[in-house]
């Protein structure tokens, strides 16, 4: 049996939003072995269960937080000192203490991103953990990393963002062999920063991960590799970048079909196609973003996920849950070259 810990009271949209991704779960996904245990108010929590149809006996464990939460704008370092007791706390305390197999939370990232380190702890030798998501692409998907734990990063940090992207990659995309390339700002090995040199240096000739050198921005979407590692800082840049022009694109389209007659007479007969379109690229039927380089599984839901957006998280975390993945990012980290010292022989910092 698989078990999600839940922090109902993190997102902009709301409790609604979140039972509804629970209820949207269990109606709509094939899994008859998945139990939550709900963190947060248990009269706003009953209130909503209620007025939303209800959830199946014996599948969901009401645990009462009351009113403490942690809110959207809580410094990280407040709220590691401040958020024992809240919903968020509770929720990653019980994976923490294998109450959980996993946990699931649309609250504060930097919050989030701290608690997680501070109680769940690192992976040994992983120096700090990354944020990932799903990238839609004209061949499929890609695992993209890191998307904002950490704007600046070492070439070492790089190397294991490759190697925990490789690990995501086998589960959440069902790819054997992943492939895994650096962003940079060119193809040619003589192209980018030191960091980037030095962190090809590290992964070339790798064992256990197929890399596949440098990529550009403009192969993100053409779906050249299977995992893209990046800075937090680039990475989120890029993500956003993608998402607001997505954003554009729609509305461009949705302006254009209006014009004329014949404009939507067109729509009329592609409406199918479009919105087939338009849900691949929708961040909902993409979001859980994992939090790697932790000692149990973390995922990290949107803020303003909607209830499908938080089915699709809640997805994320039973299949992860399901599978070898944090033993698979320790083989990968294990085959990294490194000195007697721990330290990757080509790394001049450690951030």
């Amino acid at each position: 049996m698989i078990r999600i810990a839940v922090d109902m009271m993190g997102g902009d949209c709301g409790i609604d939003s979140n039972v509804g991704g629970i209820l949207r779960f269990i109606r709509n996904y094939n899994y008859n072995d998945v139990v939550f245990d709900l963190f947060g108010n248990i009269t706003h929590l009953e209130t909503s269960i209620t007025k939303l149809g209800g959830l199946p006996i014996g599948l969901c464990t009401i645990h009462d937080t009351g009113d403490r939460m942690i809110s959207s704008d809580e410094r990280a370092s407040i709220a590691i000192k401040r958020g024992g007791g809240t919903s968020m706390f509770e929720a990653i305390s019980h994976v923490a203490l294998k109450r959980a197999d996993a946990v699931v939370s649309s609250g504060n990232t930097g919050a989030y991103m701290a608690l997680s380190k501070t109680v769940v702890g690192m992976i040994p030798g992983i120096i700090r953990p990354a944020l990932v998501s799903i990238i839609p692409n004209i061949r499929g998907r890609s695992v993209m990393l890191d998307l904002g734990a950490n704007t600046d990063c070492s070439s070492i940090q790089l190397a294991q963002f490759a190697a925990m992207g490789s690990a995501v990659a086998k589960v959440l995309l069902s790819v054997d062999n992943p492939s895994v390339a650096l962003l940079n700002i060119g193809t040619e090995r003589s192209k980018g920063t030191e960091t980037l040199d030095e962190a090809y240096k590290i992964l070339e000739g790798n064992v256990n991960i197929n890399f596949s050198g440098f990529i550009e921005g403009t192969d993100i979407g053409n779906g050249t590799s299977d995992v893209i590692v990046t800075d937090g800082f680039s990475g989120n840049v890029s993500l956003k970048t993608m998402e607001g022009t997505i954003m554009y694109l729609l509305h461009l389209a949705k302006e254009e079909v209006s014009k004329s007659f014949f404009c939507k007479l067109g729509y009329f007969f592609c409406r199918g196609m479009l919105s087939s379109i338009r849900n691949s690229l929708d961040p909902s039927r993409h979001n859980g973003a994992p939090l790697v380089g932790l000692r149990n599984i973390v995922i990290k839901s949107h803020g303003n996920a909607d209830a499908i957006g938080f089915a699709t998280a809640i997805s994320s975390a039973v299949t992860l849950a399901k599978s070898k993945f944090i033993s698979n990012i320790t083989e990968n980290l294990a085959s990294l070259k490194t000195d007697d010292s721990g330290k990757n022989p080509h790394e001049n910092r450690n951030k």
